[in-house]
This record gives structure tokens, sequence and C-alpha cells, in this order.
């Protein structure tokens, strides 16, 4: 047996990284559905190894496939659907920069496909920052893939027609991150729904309470909801629970106002941050409260008191907090 011959080396052979696209379908049978505009996408597939007795690598005949991508979209219909995208049921499609144009049944080149029983994915929602700063979803896969022919093509080249893609009508779950047209390509990013970050209004109130206080004005604004996920036995990110992260700077120093800061700490609070395209998180004695004054700097900086709230709720309860 030779080793295998590889293609002639020509600089036509040379491809660029990007991947153009990610579209997901659950295992029910629905159709490939574009995850809209995305950005950083990063895609790796490396064998685990292991040593001999002289210190030789030794391939354990297993894939190990991870992925990453921030997607763009962050409206609250994209938002409402993330638990249902990070489930585990759903098998996941990259399209890569020299991907050929799908057309009848066939095995199609530039295109990286996996299955649920391999891969599953977890996401992180940050909206860090000010209007130019772009608010996004970090979505991360990792799975393990068994190396053989038959997956290495199902892979590498796998089997496509234009009637696996979503078109408008169609029956789809994941239609909130993308449009679609009478044309069967998947969907098309929603332009309107890539967002900015920038915080309008900031209130505290106690749990359920309807009397807000509203902090202002504020800056350095930081907010994560990152899903927390265990893994199984194949590796695949199986989330269940959401990490809260809020960190928010009251530029208000005033000593009146100081002196509140321990009747603030002891309470059970309702926390709403609300962003400049009204898209508002609701979080209703799921956090708790942090206060740090901080005098950090000289003339040209300001004083602030930090306010800091973290907390864990189920994936399925973040459609209750994004509206």
């Amino acid at each position: 047996m030779a080793f295998p011959a590889v293609t002639t080396a020509s600089p036509a052979n040379i491809k660029s990284a990007a991947v153009l696209a990610v579209y997901v379908k659950d295992t029910t049978g629905s159709k490939w559905q574009t995850l809209g505009a995305i950005t950083q996408g990063v895609l790796h597939c490396q064998n685990f190894e292991g040593s001999d007795s002289q210190g030789r690598n030794r391939s354990l005949t297993v894939w190990n496939f991870t992925a990453s991508c921030r997607m763009m979209q962050t409206s609250v219909a994209a938002l409402e659907k993330l638990d249902t995208l990070t489930d585990g049921t759903n098998a996941f499609l990259f399209k890569l920069t020299d991907a050929a144009t799908v057309t009848t049944s066939a095995a199609y080149a530039g295109w990286v496909g996996v299955t649920a029983a391999q891969v599953s994915c977890k996401a992180k929602l940050v909206a860090d920052g000010t209007p130019e700063d772009p608010r996004y979803v970090e979505v991360m896969w990792q799975g393990s893939i068994y190396i053989s022919t038959a997956n290495q093509i199902a892979l590498f080249t796998p089997t496509l027609e234009t009637g696996d893609f979503e078109a408008t009508g169609g029956s789809g779950t994941m239609h909130a991150f993308g449009t679609y047209t009478v044309a069967t390509d998947g969907g098309s990013p929603i332009l309107t729904d890539i967002r900015g970050c920038g915080v309008s209004t900031y209130t505290l109130d106690l749990i359920g309470g309807s009397s807000p206080v509203t902090m202002s004005p504020i800056q350095n604004v930081k907010m994560t909801f990152e899903q927390l996920a265990t893994e199984d036995s194949l590796r695949r990110f199986l989330p269940n629970s959401m990490d809260i992260n809020i960190e928010i700077d009251w530029m208000a120093t005033d000593s009146a106002d100081i002196l509140l800061l321990d009747d603030m700490l002891p309470l059970e609070i309702k926390a709403i941050v609300t962003m400049i395209d009204a898209v508002a998180f609701t979080l209703n004695n799921q956090v708790g409260i942090g206060l740090n004054y901080e005098v950090l700097g000289d003339m040209d900086k300001n004083r602030v008191i930090r306010f800091t709230h973290k907390g864990k709720i189920l994936n399925s309860s973040f459609d209750g907090v994004v509206a």
C-alpha cells in the first residue's frame, strides 16, 4: 500500500478560510435553514491521538470536531430561538468559500455537514459596549466523529440537492434567523435584525414591583447570557441552564445617593435593561446585586458606582427574560 497520492500542487488549490454561512435542520425531516449573517467563523476537525511505547503519535480513529461563529441576528425572535437551536436535536451544514452551487443530488465539495448524533452546540449572547459595538450570539459546536470512509465523505462532501433547502412557505422551525423567498436556497440574512449595543434605560425595582427607579447616566455596560453545557460521552454540548453576568457603571455619585448604597444591597430586585433598539431584558428575582464605589484615574475620569448582577436560569426561561 502506497502513501495516498494527493492532487498535483497548484496555486488554484489554495482556498480562502472563511465560513460564509451556517445552516440548521432538526431530526424530524425539516430542510436546511440559515442562521443568517455570521462573522469570525472557525472550524477544526483534528484526530485524537495517543502515544505508543516509542512516543510516536498514533491516531485514535476519531475526529475531534469543533467550530464557532458569531451570529449577528439578535432580534427578540432570534434570541427566543436559542434554546431550540442548542437542544441537541439539530444537524448543521457549514458553507465554505469554495462551496459548489447545489443543484441535483450529488456529493458537493466546499460544504461540511455534521449530524445531531455527532455534534451539538451552545450559545452565548454578548451585549457589551455602545452602539458602534455589535450585539452578537457566539455559537460553539463540539463533538466526536468516528473516522471511516463513509463518515469522511459525508463530513467533507455531503450529499445535497436543491430540495434540501428551505423556501418560503416551508414548515421549518428556525425561520427567525432568515428571510425566505420562493428560491430553495435555505434563506438569507435578515439585515434589519443586525443590531448594535447601547443601553437606553436601566431600572431597578423590588421583585414584582411597579415603581422602577431609573439609574442614569450610565457607562461601561457589560452584559452576557451564556448557556452552560454539560458534555455527553461523545463530548457533545448539551446545555440546560444559562449564566447571567451584568456590569453597569452608574455615573451619578452624589453623596446623598452614596448613603443609600447600604439600603440597596439586602434587597431582592427586579432589574430591567432596555437597549437602544427597545430589546429589553427583565430579570425578576433572577439576579442579585453587588456594588463597588470606584475612584480610579485622574480628573479626566469620573467616579462610578458599579452595579453587578449575577444569576442562573434555565435555558427555557430565557424567553420570559427577553422581550
